[in-house]
C-alpha cells in the first residue's frame, strides 16, 4: 500500500500530516478514533502536528472519501478508514465501545423508503445506542441524553 499514491489518486498532495493520518488509519483499519485520540496517538510518537492541522486534514480526508466521519451524538465525532463497504454502528453508552454491523435487509428497506418518497440518498449513517453485555454484567449502564 502506497499512501502517497492513494492521496494522489484522490487529487491530494501527499503532505506529511496527510500521510501520517492516512497511514495511521490504514494501520488501524477496523478502529474508530476521535480527533483528540488521534492527536494524542500521533503526537505520542513525537510527531509535531497541531490539533488545528489535524482537524483540517481529517476534514479533507473525509471530503475526499478516504475516511468516514461517524457522528455519535452530543457533538462526538469519530473517524474510520473508508473501505467502501456500507455498515452501521452499535455504540455502548457504558464503555464507549463501537461495533460495526451490516444487515442487507436494513439497506434494502431504506432504498424502498427513499424510492417511495422520490428521494435521492447521497449518504447514509445509522448509529444504535445501548449497553453491551459486558457493561450490563458490570453494572456500567449510562443513560444517553439527546438534545
Amino acid at each position: 500500500m502506497n499512501i502517497h499514491r492513494i492521496l494522489e489518486r484522490a487529487d491530494l498532495r501527499p503532505t506529511l500530516p496527510r500521510v501520517l493520518v492516512l497511514e495511521f488509519f490504514h494501520q488501524h483499519a477496523r478502529e474508530h478514533f476521535s480527533a483528540e485520540q488521534l492527536y494524542k496517538r500521533l503526537n505520542g510518537d513525537t510527531q509535531n502536528m497541531s490539533l488545528g492541522t489535524l482537524y483540517r486534514v481529517l476534514g479533507l480526508l473525509v471530503e475526499s472519501g478516504l475516511l468516514s466521519g461517524v457522528a455519535l451524538g452530543e457533538g462526538r465525532m469519530v473517524y474510520e478508514l473508508n473501505d467502501g463497504k456500507p455498515h452501521d454502528h452499535l455504540v455502548c453508552t457504558g464503555c464507549g465501545e463501537i461495533h460495526e454491523f451490516f444487515e442487507k435487509e436494513i439497506y434494502s428497506r431504506q432504498r424502498d423508503v427513499a424510492e417511495r418518497f422520490d428521494f435521492d440518498v447521497s449518504a447514509q449513517q445509522q448509529v444504535l445506542y445501548g449497553v453491551c453485555a459486558q457493561c450490563r454484567r458490570a453494572g456500567r449502564a449510562k443513560p444517553l441524553r439527546f438534545r
